[in-house]
């Protein structure tokens, strides 16, 4: 069993493991954990630039609360070498959960890229779970699998140079050329450098067969030198997030529902020094493409209120404005709000051996 079960505390995550094998009766199974992908001291030591949020990781200072490097499968195969029966992340990256096993059984180096590439192409496939058998395929009525609310996990048999991706017969969904091909290039910008800690994989040559019977072979994958940087998730402290919504219905409900927009921007004005980010979306109409696509005018619409704030009265402020509309325009009602703290999370990209990782298997 190998997973990011560990998240920001592989420790913690060891703690609780063995607590619950005890709980069961069973002691003595072999944990491995993993260390390292914590690099919050790196990125700071590098003042790591954050391009997405046009500065650096010094000019954030405190602000910085987590940093998290994307690790690959070598850890996970040290882990395996020395009979780990569960080996607990740290952030591994998906495909990283499949390659370390595959690798460990086949007996595959990581630096055989081709290999690790195919092994790469088989974790894609399978770290989605029922992405794969039909979830990420469905859009009716054009594309349809059987049995949707009982979606079969899928499962690799994996050999050199080819593997069959299936699932239990009985459960729902399919496994097919087509849902093959709608995953493979799932979250994929380009399929001649797909980046991961372990390989820059090449995709664009793969061949699929559908076997029939759930079963689809899948081979040709390729793969080069993995990269030299890591990726980085970074956490950053950005204060408090309110939302605060209201349902607005029947003939007029549009035009009652910007009107409740006006008032609400007119009441925020005091607190612009504190409001960092605000939006207003009518869901159903704009939320998710704006004005760019027009449609009929709809018979009810929800206003959805969304603002980050530097101070949690601010926030509140926000979200008590959405409450108030109760009291006009007319016939709003079905409020909700909520008020937490924002963390956000953005890319760095640290030098791949500046990452110190190590492993340690304990008997529970």
């Amino acid at each position: 069993m190998v997973g990011n079960f560990g998240a920001a505390n592989p420790d913690a995550a060891y703690e609780d493991f063995a607590k619950g094998l005890h709980a069961i009766g069973l002691r003595g199974v072999r944990i491995g954990v993993i260390r390292g992908d914590d690099v919050r001291a790196l990125v700071r030591d590098l003042d790591c630039e954050l391009p997405e949020l046009g500065t650096t990781v010094g000019a954030l200072g405190d602000r910085v609360v987590s940093a998290n490097a994307y690790i690959g499968a070598g850890p996970v195969v040290d882990c395996l070498r020395d009979d780990a029966q569960i080996v607990l992340g740290g952030r591994l990256a998906d495909p990283s959960l499949f390659v370390g096993p595959i690798c460990h059984e086949l007996g595959w180096e990581l630096d055989d890229w081709d290999r690790v590439a195919h092994a790469t192409m088989v974790g894609h496939l399978l770290e989605c779970g029922v992405h794969s058998t039909g979830g990420n395929f469905e859009d009716p009525p054009y594309r349809v699998v059987p049995d949707p609310h009982d979606l079969g996990f899928p499962l690799a048999e994996v050999e050199d140079g080819s593997a069959v991706i299936t699932k239990l017969a009985g459960t729902g969904g399919a496994v097919d050329e087509r849902t093959m091909k709608t995953q493979l290039y799932y979250e994929i910008h380009d399929p001649t450098a797909y980046l991961t800690p372990d390989v820059t994989a090449d995709f664009s040559d793969i061949r699929v067969e559908d076997l029939g019977g759930d079963r689809v072979r899948l081979s040709g994958a390729r793969g080069r030198e993995w990269p030299s940087h890591l990726k980085v998730l970074v956490g950053v402290d950005q204060g408090f997030r309110a939302t605060g919504e209201m349902s607005y219905g029947g003939p007029g409900c549009v035009d009652r529902a910007r009107r409740a927009e006006e008032i609400v921007r007119r009441r925020l004005e005091r607190w612009a020094g504190e409001i960092d980010d605000v939006r207003f979306d009518l869901m159903g109409m704009t939320s998710l493409f704006g004005d760019r696509l027009a449609g009929p005018t709809p018979t009810e619409v929800r206003l959805r209120v969304a603002a980050r704030t530097r101070t949690e009265e601010a926030a509140r402020a926000v979200a008590h404005e959405v409450e108030l509309l109760y009291f006009g325009p007319a016939g709003g009602g079905g409020n909700t709000w909520s008020v937490v703290p924002a963390l956000g999370v953005t890319p760095a990209y640290v030098p791949r051996e500046l990452v110190e990782l190590e492993t340690e298997v304990i008997a529970a």
